[in-house]
C-alpha cells in the first residue's frame, strides 16, 4: 500500500508525534511518505523518522495566497500516486485537487469545525469523547482508533521512595495556557506551598510556545522561582530515557480530545493527575493509577496534589502502582493504533 501523511505544519505536538510513530511502523511493510505543506517544522521530529519514510517539504509561507505552492503540492501527490492520503488537519482536504488516493482525516481534538469534512472519504476520531462530540453535530459515520505510543521505548520507574528528595513533577505540552492550563497548575502549587505549608516539590514544565513570557511572569508573581523550571522543549529520546525520573505527571488542560502525554506517564511508571475533561477522563477512568480534578479549578488541583504528595510521604504509592495493571499495553500501544488505521485504509480500498 502507498500511504501519504499530510500536515500544514509539523511542530511538536500530540498529533505530530503520533504521525511520526505511525509512519515508523507503517514503513516496515508499506510505501510511506510525509508531506509538510508550510515552511514550519520541528527538525527534532523529522530526525525521529525512519529513513524509509520519504519526506517532502512544499515550503509554503503560512497564510500565503501564492497559488504555486498548492500546485506544487498537488503535482507531488499526482507523482506519488498514493492509495491513501491521511490528513491530520481539517483544511488539507480543501486544497487537494489531484484525483489520486482515498482521503482520510483523523480528528485529533474536541470542537474542530466540520465545514471541510465532506472532502474526506473517511473520518476517524481518536477517542470516545471526540467520536461522541462529533455524533452530536455531524450526521455521518465516524470511526474510532485510539492513539497509541511505543510503550517499550520508555524506561519505567519501579522505586517510589523519596529518599530525601523533593517530589518531582512534570507537565509536558505546548506552552499554550488557554488550552493546556499551565496557569491552573502553577496557581495550585502556590496554594500547596502557602495554604498547605508543603514545599518539598519541584515542577518541570517541558515544552515551547507563545505562553512562555506569561508563564515566566506568573512563576515570579506566585513566588515559585525555586520550585518551578520552564525547561524548554525535549526530544523523544530524552522523554524515553528521563520521564521515569519524575514522581508525578500532571496535565491540567482546559480541553483535550485525548491526552497522549498521559499515556507516556503511565508507560514510564508514573501516577498521573489530570483535569476531569473529555479524553483524559476517558483514559484515567480505566486505571487506579490516575487521578482527576475539576477543570480549571486550582483549589481542586491543589487538594489533589497535596493528597498525592502525602501518599508519597507515607510510602503508599508503591503499593498502588504495583497492585494495578497498566492500560497502555492493551488499548493504547502504537501497534494497536497502526492496526486500527490499516483496517480503515483497507476498508476504503475494498
Amino acid at each position: 500500500m502507498k500511504i501519504v501523511h499530510c500536515f500544514f505544519t509539523l511542530e511538536m505536538g500530540g498529533a505530530q508525534v503520533l504521525a511520526v510513530d505511525l509512519l515508523n511502523q507503517m514503513c516496515k511493510e508499506h510505501d510511506t511518505a510525509l508531506v509538510i505543506v508550510n515552511n514550519i517544522h520541528s527538525q527534532a521530529l523529522l530526525d525521529k523518522l525512519d529513513q524509509r519514510v520519504a519526506v517532502h517539504k512544499i515550503d509554503r509561507r503560512e497564510g500565503s495566497r501564492n497559488p504555486w505552492p498548492l500546485l506544487k503540492f498537488n503535482l507531488l501527490l499526482r507523482r506519488l500516486n498514493p492509495d491513501i492520503i491521511h490528513c491530520h488537519e481539517p483544511d488539507i482536504g480543501k486544497i487537494i485537487r489531484a484525483r489520486v488516493g482515498k482521503l482520510l482525516y483523523t480528528i485529533h481534538d474536541i470542537g474542530i469545525p466540520s465545514k471541510h469534512y465532506h472532502y474526506y472519504a473517511a473520518l476517524v476520531a481518536i477517542s470516545d469523547a471526540v467520536q461522541q462530540e462529533l455524533a452530536q453535530r455531524f450526521d455521518r459515520p465516524i470511526a474510532k482508533v485510539y492513539n497509541g505510543i511505543d510503550v517499550a521505548s520508555f524506561r519505567k520507574r519501579t522505586d517510589y521512595s523519596l529518599a530525601g528528595q523533593p517530589i518531582k513533577l512534570v507537565q509536558i505540552s505546548r506552552l499554550m495556557h488557554q488550552k493546556k492550563g499551565q496557569d491552573v497548575l502553577l496557581n495550585a502549587l502556590h496554594l500547596v506551598k502557602n495554604n498547605y505549608g508543603y514545599a518539598n516539590f519541584h515542577l518541570d514544565i517541558i515544552g515551547s510556545g507563545d505562553s512562555l513570557p506569561f508563564l515566566q511572569n506568573l512563576v515570579a508573581e506566585l513566588g515559585l522561582t525555586q520550585e518551578v523550571s520552564l525547561a524548554g522543549e525535549r526530544n523523544r529520546d530524552w522523554l524515553y530515557a528521563n520521564l521515569s525520573h519524575y514522581h508525578l505527571l500532571v496535565q491540567p488542560s482546559r480541553y483535550e480530545g485525548f491526552g497522549l502525554t498521559l499515556l507516556e506517564g503511565f508507560a514510564a511508571g508514573l501516577p498521573v493527575l489530570a483535569s476531569d475533561i473529555e479524553g483524559p477522563a476517558e483514559i484515567i477512568g480505566r486505571t487506579p493509577r490516575g487521578f482527576l480534578f475539576a477543570k480549571g479549578d486550582s483549589q481542586a488541583c491543589a487538594q489533589a496534589l497535596y493528597l498525592i504528595f502525602q501518599e508519597y510521604e507515607s510510602g503508599h504509592v508503591a503499593q498502588l502502582m504495583q497492585n494495578t495493571e497498566p492500560i497502555t499495553d492493551r488499548e493504547y500501544s502504537i501497534k494497536s493504533c497502526v492496526a486500527g488505521y490499516l483496517q480503515q485504509y483497507r476498508a476504503l480500498l475494498a
